[in-house]
């Protein structure tokens, strides 16, 4: 039995194709169920949810997706818990893949691609560097560089009987959950699982993604004093540009490099705000 669990927070306008993704899952429908957990949506949400039957939909008045996802863990019944976000949409492979993915000996997390909203070029290059960058990560066996995203994760349940479950804070808890999970175990026991795609539907022009990269660089900063997570060194970033553009033609070569530069720069910009912040 595979737990899916979705934290929601006024997303109706992404829900309908949410819930429908994981309803048309290649996978028994009989060995998984939907736990949507609301954390004060204003907005049609929960409406939206409560027109699919077989659908569990819980609240969690305590703000934050943290909360929100501790909250349906609480009530799955999977020895698997599941986890994405409701702006995101699960490939139909989804659930098979980390079914599959489990058989892989000591594997307690699994982490999958995550996927623009649509074909633009731009978009397309940066989603390969992204992916090819946690392969990279979850290849590797120094336990500094690993960090977590729960829009696209699968646990085993028993992860958390050991671990605790997410820390509640606004952000980075799933990165803090995954740098106990190898520091307790090894960096195996954290695999990539390339079937396991889903689409992240907020993901929708290089303005979004730079905009992420500032969320992430305060969150980053945020949280580092709870969790030694580094960032790529540069040696190790061009060997993810590297494997990122391998057959790829010089002019895609050059343009990723271009917008991987001025994603530093959004980094840069999303620290010194909290920096600004911290005085």
């Amino acid at each position: 039995m595979i737990s899916v669990v979705v934290p929601v927070f006024n997303t109706g306008r992404f829900l309908p194709r949410t819930v429908e993704a994981l309803l048309a899952q290649d996978f028994p429908r009989d060995r998984y169920e939907l736990i949507f957990v609301d954390n004060g949506s204003n907005d049609d949400s929960v409406d939206i949810l409560h027109r699919y039957p077989g659908v569990r939909v819980l609240h969690e008045p305590a703000q934050g997706s943290y909360a929100a996802r501790n909250c349906g863990l609480r009530e799955a019944r999977g020895d698997i818990i599941a986890f994405t976000d409701s702006d995101c949409f699960a490939d139909p492979a989804w659930l098979s893949s980390i079914d599959e993915g489990f058989n892989v000996p000591g594997s307690l997390v699994l982490m999958g691609p995550r996927l623009p909203a649509n074909d633009n070029r731009s978009l397309q290059l940066i989603a390969a560097y992204e992916n090819q960058k946690k392969e990279y990560i979850c290849e590797s066996d120094d336990p500094s560089i690993y960090y977590g995203y729960t829009n696209n994760m699968a646990v085993r349940r028993s992860v958390f009987e050991t671990t605790g479950m997410f820390v509640q804070r606004e952000r980075g808890a799933d990165s803090i959950f995954v740098q106990k999970v190898v520091n307790a175990e090894s960096c195996a026991a954290v695999t990539w699982c390339p079937g396991m795609a889903v689409v992240h539907g907020e993901l929708n022009s290089v303005a979004a993604y730079f905009d992420k990269v500032k969320t992430y660089s305060r969150s980053h900063r945020a949280f580092r004093h709870l969790t030694p997570v580094r960032p790529l060194s540069l040696k190790e970033r061009l060997e993810v540009f590297r494997r990122a553009v391998h057959e790829r033609p010089v002019v895609d070569s050059a343009w990723l490099m271009g917008l991987l530069i001025a994603g530093q720069f959004a980094w840069w910009l999303g620290g010194l705000g909290v920096a600004r912040s911290d005085h």
